[in-house]
């Protein structure tokens, strides 16, 4: 699952740590420099945004994948 985050330049502990309590091993992947975040979780798109809300970080869900760095989204034909 992918996000658009509403903060700018986000700080990933706190994001990590409040969709680490829903499933602990989540991978959570942040673009800090375009508020992008990428998740990998038994947990919902609804019980993520739910937990990014709940430490004040509005989040939308993407509807088309981007490439983030690290991300599953990665074709391998970049550069």
């Amino acid at each position: 699952m992918q996000f658009e985050l509403s903060t700018a330049h986000p700080d990933a502990a706190p994001l990590t740590a409040a969709i680490r309590a829903l499933d602990p091993h989540a991978r959570v992947i942040l673009d800090a420099a375009r508020g992008r975040l990428e998740v990998v979780a038994s947990a919902s798109s609804a019980q993520i945004l739910d937990a990014l809300q709940d430490i004040g970080c509005v989040a939308t869900p993407l509807d088309k994948a981007v490439h983030i760095s690290g991300g599953s989204t990665c074709c391998g034909h970049c550069g």
